[in-house]
């Protein structure tokens, strides 16, 4: 996928620390349990989103608030070693955002976050930075301050950015988002959400291709639905397909969506089609879950060549 034309692309979110164990099951209220396999890693969907591009090639900045604590210093040295421009990184009083990972025996995870500096990201912090002059992708997700996240889309869309919206962890808030967004690319859960459906409920394709419809009409010039094992389903206003996913064994789902963001947005920023951007960015996604923990699971180039 490499272009020498590539565009620059800003990823503002978050970074947390990720505090990883396998169990069995959760917990009920007042009951102790034992885990196996605790994990500490770098993580936050934002971060991750930013790595999983560098890593692919792409000319990547990320601008987010991470505490001035131990595990902002190891996330600000991480992101550095990564080639991760982080001149537009805010530091904070306030703790360092941490993500806590349960992942079960067929490595599925549901995942608790106290985003902590997260929040204290402010529009001021990011109109003023080079970064977000220069770039050309801007990738959004959920683990800031909603308000902060309207804020800056609305001038990343005055600015004529090329808007990725990752609608995760999803709200039915951020419905109001969709129309500053040029593509949305949620699971099924998150698309039950911006649909304000129930998030219990099981998607055929079909419904799948209607609810991704729904979306395009708030604004979107594209949608791109992850279906884990199933693929992606790509919908816009012009024509829907079915991408299909690489048969892996998933050791670990943590982190999938943010390896499929990172990649879609290298993959556009050297002027790929949409769909060659999704059959990319599918590779990559499967390849990170065959992977322990999210950060050590995203691949180079190289790694996906020889996967």
């Amino acid at each position: 996928m490499e272009n020498c034309s590539k565009k620059k692309i800003l990823v503002i979110g978050s970074y947390n620390v990720g505090l990883s164990c396998q169990t069995n099951r959760i917990p009920v209220w007042g009951e102790t349990i034992t885990v196996d396999n605790f994990t500490e890693s770098n993580g936050g969907k934002g971060s991750n989103q930013a790595v999983a591009a560098s890593r692919l090639g792409g000319k990547v900045s990320f601008i987010g608030c991470i505490g001035n604590d131990g595990f902002g210093n190891d996330g600000v040295s991480m992101l550095k070693e990564e080639k991760v421009d982080i001149s537009g990184v805010i530091r904070s009083n306030t703790h360092t955002g941490v993500g806590f990972i349960f992942l079960n025996e067929e490595g599925e995870n549901c995942i608790m976050v106290a985003p902590g500096a997260n929040n204290d990201l402010k529009p001021v912090d990011v109109v003023t930075t080079i970064q977000f002059d220069e770039s050309d992708f801007v990738i959004f997700q959920l683990e800031n301050d909603i308000e902060t996240v309207k804020s800056l889309m609305v001038q990343a869309k005055e600015k004529k950015k090329k808007i990725i919206f990752n609608p995760a962890p999803a709200s039915v808030e951020a419905i109001s988002l969709l129309e500053y967004a040029d593509i949305v690319n949620p699971n099924e859960t998150e698309l039950l959400t911006l649909n304000n459906r129930n998030i219990n409920t099981s998607l055929s394709t079909e419904e799948c291709i209607d609810l991704a419809q729904n979306l395009l009409t708030k604004g979107p010039e594209s949608i791109i639905v992850t279906r884990g094992e199933q693929g992606a389903l790509l919908v816009t206003k012009d024509f829907t397909k079915e991408i299909p996913a690489k048969n892996v064994t998933a050791i670990d789902t943590t982190g999938a969506g943010d390896s499929f963001t990172g990649a879609l947005s290298v993959a556009l920023s050297e002027g790929h089609t949409i769909e060659k951007a999704v059959e990319f960015a599918n590779k990559v996604a499967a390849f990170s879950v065959t992977k322990q923990n999210v950060i050590p699971g995203l691949p180079t180039l190289e790694d996906l060549n020889d996967f």
